[in-house]
């Protein structure tokens, strides 16, 4: 099966061959025995324009969004304006003209403490014997804003898909591979194709801390809301990309980008390599690996700081910095402390890895809030306050093939 990109590359030296015989013969009459070699030439052009439209339309497809098992389109949440959009239509507290909550006002409400009418109204809907009090979701876009920014993930693309409260798993369709379409002669056979799609069962996990804070500090500090949300938010974020690129899927912990089926693999040799030597090749390698499967070009890079560090110190043998080639210049780099360093390829141990791709093809499956429980004894003798916050999530990666990993990366 040709690949889109020997598809692109076949037709522009077609279409070459066609423009120069076309231009040799601009000013004088074509032969007959050039012009059916320039008709040859527009057929071919015609025949693999067809098959550029039905691999297109196949990837397109395959690829168009997150469905439920019935077939529904679910919402996928990646900006500002996506997290007040989707929770304006889902509220569970009617504002009868008050002010929207406010995290740090929900949780005095949570802590039995004065309050607003607004958070008032969203706790006595709730309870907190089941795991403690669902956050309003009027008060959720903050949190997920400030969560954005938190996640190397969900900066390069990567969003979160809301889950209905209900069973405790949740199927999806994916795609393993794209179709392979075939030429058939008038009543001939249709050729068979791989399978394209394979179910994901997600089953979000269970991921929880806890916070403290004085009373007097919930009570009186004006930038509480901000820092609380700030707070929560990167609590999450650093588990959330963690698991997200290297979780094992090992319970209770979900499975990463590192150990799903059929995600690219970008090999360093038995001992890794250091970017001194390979510069920019693991790079060119990895999306190499994407255009050849039909994917796109990756949305970002990620890695960790030190790698993101030592690209930008890649000097010529003048000592000027090296000018990142114009094909991975639009490419942001971005990092995050969840990728170690001292990883173990061979006989070294000072090893990272860098994940690329088109991460729109990547969601955390949520549950529609996150649950904040009081711990009003444990801190009782020090006059703190303390808050258990839970959210269920699981990773969902709709085309692994659109993603690469590249492992042994030494400085």
């Amino acid at each position: 099966m040709s690949t889109l990109a020997e598809l692109r590359f076949k037709r522009q030296e077609l279409s070459d061959q066609a423009n120069a015989l076309n231009h040799s013969f601009s000013n004088k009459s074509m032969p007959a025995v050039e012009g059916e070699k320039l008709d040859g030439l527009l057929n071919q052009i015609q025949s693999v324009d067809a098959q550029l439209d039905v691999l297109k339309a196949a990837t397109a497809n395959a690829t168009a969004g997150w469905k439920d098992q019935d077939g529904n389109v679910l919402k996928t949440m990646r900006t500002p304006a996506d997290f007040r959009a989707h929770y304006s239509n889902h509220g569970n507290v009617a504002l009868r003209g008050e002010e929207p909550p406010r995290l740090d006002d929900f949780l005095k409400g949570v802590a039995k403490m004065k309050t607003t009418t607004s958070v008032q109204n969203a706790l006595s809907t709730g309870t907190d014997t089941s795991g403690g009090y669902a956050v309003p979701s009027l008060v959720m876009p903050g949190i997920l804003e400030a969560l954005v920014p938190a996640s190397a993930l969900l900066t390069a693309g990567a969003g979160i898909v809301p889950l209905n409260e209900g069973a405790k798993s949740f199927v999806t369709a994916a795609v393993d591979s794209i179709p392979t379409a075939g030429w058939r002669l008038e009543s001939g056979v249709v050729p068979e194709s791989n399978p394209a799609f394979r179910a994901v069962v997600t089953v979000p996990h269970s991921l929880s801390f806890f916070i403290k804070v004085s009373r007097e500090l919930l009570m009186d500090a004006p930038n509480m809301n901000a820092a609380l949300n700030q707070t929560i938010a990167q609590a999450f974020a650093k588990e959330l990309d963690r698991a997200g690129l290297i979780g094992t899927g090992t319970a209770p912990e979900p499975r990463g980008l590192l150990n799903t089926p059929n995600v690219q693999s970008v090999t360093n040799g038995a001992n890794g390599a250091s970017l001194v030597t390979t510069r920019y090749a693991n790079l060119f390698s990895g999306v190499q690996s994407l255009l050849q499967a039909d994917a796109p070009m990756p949305t970002a890079f990620i890695m960790s700081p030190r790698t993101k560090v030592g690209f930008a110190a890649l000097a010529d043998t003048l000592t000027q910095p090296l000018e990142l080639p114009a094909m991975l210049a639009n490419i942001p780099m971005i990092a995050t402390s969840q990728i170690s360093n001292t990883l173990t390829v061979g006989t070294s141990t000072d090893c990272s890895q860098i994940f690329m791709g088109d991460f729109t093809r990547f969601a955390f499956m949520m549950r529609e809030s996150i649950h904040i429980q009081l711990a009003d004894q444990l801190f009782a003798g020090t006059g703190e306050i303390g808050f258990f916050c839970h959210v269920r999530a699981d990773v969902a990666v709709q085309y692994p093939k659109a993603f690469a990993v590249v492992t042994g990366v030494r400085p």
